[in-house]
């Protein structure tokens, strides 16, 4: 076992240890949560690599994780808090960082009240077990309500769609992946993202295991993905932003053919009103929107239903539709009307060291808000609407606190949002890099790296295939100035004269109460997971049989197969119908893309994510498409939406459908940055709607794939 050695001190470079030291810790990317282990020189972080001794990820790790060696020691990480003055950027102390910051924000409140002021989280802030997506406490303590975070760019539909369905956002079944005969993935790559809102080791390999063992895999996306060849199984290439009507027509094909399983009648309510939702979508009226024949609608609908069992899937690609929400609605009925929910090989309930599901519940249809822009789900605010609120809200957000993220880049409305920066009062950057959105900041505050940090498993928790949990203690000193998150709010809570946990008699002690509080429900301690340095499997199995009758979170126990709340969306749905029927036959539609070796703006200076060709996003195209455009091989065009316009590299790409382009994201211009500077790309959220009507109000998930564009030559 290596044992973790801990530190004699922090602070400013000064390096207590001397020696080399191999220490276990685990990947906080995504949500396999991948075991890693960290050779540590002079208290640096110099080396990652897989743990091949991991009793759940047994040596699996990606690119993306095994890079953090290199954003830990990146010389163009923010490494002290600094003010901009006069457009120049100027070293402060914490000391004074944090009492001008304070002194603002108690400002702004006091003239505009806490509603002036907002926050923004990025993604990596969910995989914080101590920092989180909402209001950070100094503020929220101050009344500060207004809170924005990358889950509406993300997968906050499902969160809603679940709510709506099982009472509960955090009831989310996954994939029985080991025993099931038949997987249908909609709008996913586990090869690129390592599978969302599932939390598996190797999941590629999973998909070979199932095609193996004489299972069937099916993917549904406008793309062959790097998932989908002959180890695992074909792609139904389907039309962007179409799903919600396939999986419509895939129900209406089972309920008309085989019937719906005798569950849905003993566990469900609002099966009739389903049935009346679905009457509208046959197989034969959404085959030429789908892109995919009626024929195989059909036969794909009977296939999953026959199965002796059969597990769905849905992703990112369909999250950001217009329609994410009743698309998830729907993948829920799917598996529960053919009797695949809460059963070996279907959709089940993975418990953890936590009760997510009784923590998540909530009246769904009471959730909903009249906001300055509209109908919207109580919470986190649509992203396309932050420079909305900052520019047009009849009470501004005036002051913007940004946490790991990097909005400027991450959301819609590029050109919008820099207008919006510039008007900020106050604009705070807490990252660990000067990033995009920091060239418009006041103060940029530096923040610990993933490995600088103490953290809990918390984000796979009721997502993983075999439940487990892992404590890693920081494997790094903090170098230079960088400081964890918790503590930048919690010295900002003192200087606000607000409670801190800077307070407590122990603040090291005192900042894991929530996290042992959780641990304790599964009757576990840290104590026990530092002397299991490498994980703790829970000795837990999937739930079977327990979900339908134990699990569901509504008040009369019944799965909700029509939420009446979705009324409004689905006679949107019927209009979207409509107006994709009388769309031109030549209308393309863009759809985001992952790369393994990219993951968001954070790794746009990785110099091991830009080899070799990799100098650029380039807009993939199938080669009909571009030569009717006049276009061929790495030639110049313009790609534009009804928002934006980029100029763009052209890439042929015939696994692309016809009538799609295909761009990867988290590329821009950040001049604070090395590599981001030298080879840029460009910002394909520029393309992306905003404002109102550019998300979906049932969850406030906004639209970011299969939207309308032209391709045209540069002239």
């Amino acid at each position: 076992m290596l044992g973790y050695v801990p530190f004699a001190g922090r602070g400013d470079g000064n390096m207590s240890e001397t020696a080399t030291v191999r220490r276990e810790t685990f990947c906080r990317v995504c949500e396999p949560a991948c075991g890693l282990i960290a050779t540590v020189e002079e208290g640096r972080l110099v080396k990652l690599e897989p743990d091949r001794d991991h009793p759940v990820t047994q040596g699996f790790a990606c690119p993306k994780g095994l890079a953090g060696a290199e954003i830990h020691n990146d010389p163009d990480r923010l490494d002290h808090p600094y003010q901009r003055v006069n457009g120049e950027l100027v070293r402060r102390t914490w000391d004074e960082s944090i009492s001008a910051v304070a002194a603002k924000v108690r400002e702004i409140v006091d003239r505009f009240g806490p509603d002036a002021v907002a926050t923004y989280a990025g993604n990596p802030s969910g995989f914080n077990s101590l920092l989180g997506t909402g209001v950070p406490d100094a503020l929220r303590r101050l009344g500060v309500r207004r809170y924005f975070n990358a889950g509406t760019q993300d997968c906050v539909n499902k969160y809603a769609g679940s709510n709506a369905v099982f009472g509960s956002s955090y009831l989310q079944p996954i994939p029985d992946v080991d025993h099931t005969d038949f997987l249908l993935l909609i709008g996913s790559n586990w090869r690129a993202s390592k599978a969302s809102f599932v939390s598996l080791p190797a999941p590629y390999k999973r998909l070979m295991e199932v095609a193996a063992r004489g299972g069937r895999v099916v993917f549904v996306n406008p793309r062959i993905t790097e998932s989908s060849d002959e180890r695992t199984g074909p792609t139904i290439q389907i039309r962007p932003d179409t799903d919600v009507y396939l999986l419509a027509a895939m129900l209406h094909e089972i309920d008309r053919s085989v019937g719906f399983d005798r569950v849905a009648q003993s566990h469900g309510k609002h099966v009739a009103e389903l049935r009346e939702c679905i009457a509208d979508y046959p197989p034969e009226r959404v085959a030429e929107i789908c892109g995919v024949a009626a024929p195989d609608i059909a036969a794909l609908a009977r296939d999953f239903a026959a199965a002796p069992s059969a597990a769905v899937h849905m992703s990112t690609g369909v999250n950001q539709g217009r329609q994410g929400t009743l698309a998830y609605w729907l993948v829920h009925m799917l598996a529960f009307v053919t009797g695949n929910l809460d059963r070996p090989g279907g959709n089940v309930f993975a418990p953890g060291y936590y009760d997510m599901g009784a923590k998540g519940r909530s009246d769904y249809a009471a959730g909903f808000v009249d906001g300055d822009f509209g109908r919207m789900r109580a919470g986190e605010i649509p992203g396309g609407l932050l420079p909305h609120y900052i520019l047009d809200a009849d009470e501004p957000v005036r002051a913007l606190f940004v946490t790991s993220g990097n909005p400027l880049l991450s959301l819609p409305g590029e050109e919008v949002l820099r207008k919006a920066f510039e008007a900020l009062e106050l604009l705070v950057v807490v990252d660990i890099y000067p990033n995009a959105t920091s060239e418009y900041a006041d103060w940029l505050l530096p923040a610990t790296d993933q490995f600088e940090r103490g953290d809990l498993g918390v984000s796979g928790n009721t997502m993983q295939l075999h439940p487990w949990v892992q404590f890693t203690p920081p494997v790094a000193e903090p170098q230079h100035e960088r400081r964890e998150e918790w503590w930048i709010y919690a010295r900002l809570a003192q200087e606000l004269g607000v409670k801190s946990l800077l307070d407590e008699d122990d603040p090291e002690e005192a900042k894991w109460a929530r996290l042992d509080h959780m641990l304790s429900g599964g009757g576990i301690t840290r104590q026990e997971l530092l002397a299991s340095p490498r994980g703790l499997p829970l000795g837990k199995r999937l739930e079977y049989g327990r979900f339908l009758s134990e699990r569901i979170q509504t008040p009369d126990g019944k799965v909700d197969c029509c939420p009446e709340a979705f009324g409004p969306a689905l006679g949107r749905c019927a209009e979207i119908f409509a107006a994709m029927v009388a769309e031109p036959p030549d209308q393309l539609r863009l759809i985001s893309r992952r790369d393994s070796r990219m993951h968001n703006s954070w790794y746009a200076n990785v110099p091991g994510m830009k080899r070799g060709d990799r100098t650029e996003n380039r807009l993939a195209m199938h080669p009909v498409d571009a030569a009717e455009r006049g276009l061929a091989e790495r030639t110049r065009a313009v790609v534009a939406s009804a928002w934006g316009e980029l100029e763009v590299t052209v890439e042929l790409d015939d696994a692309v459908r016809p009538g799609v382009v295909s761009m990867e994201h988290g590329w821009g211009v950040q001049p604070g940055l090395r590599l981001a500077r030298e080879k840029p790309g460009v910002n394909v959220n520029v393309l992306m709607p905003h404002g109102p009507d550019s998300f979906e109000a049932l969850s406030n998930q906004q639209h970011m794939t299969g939207v309308a564009v032209s391709v045209r030559p540069v002239d």
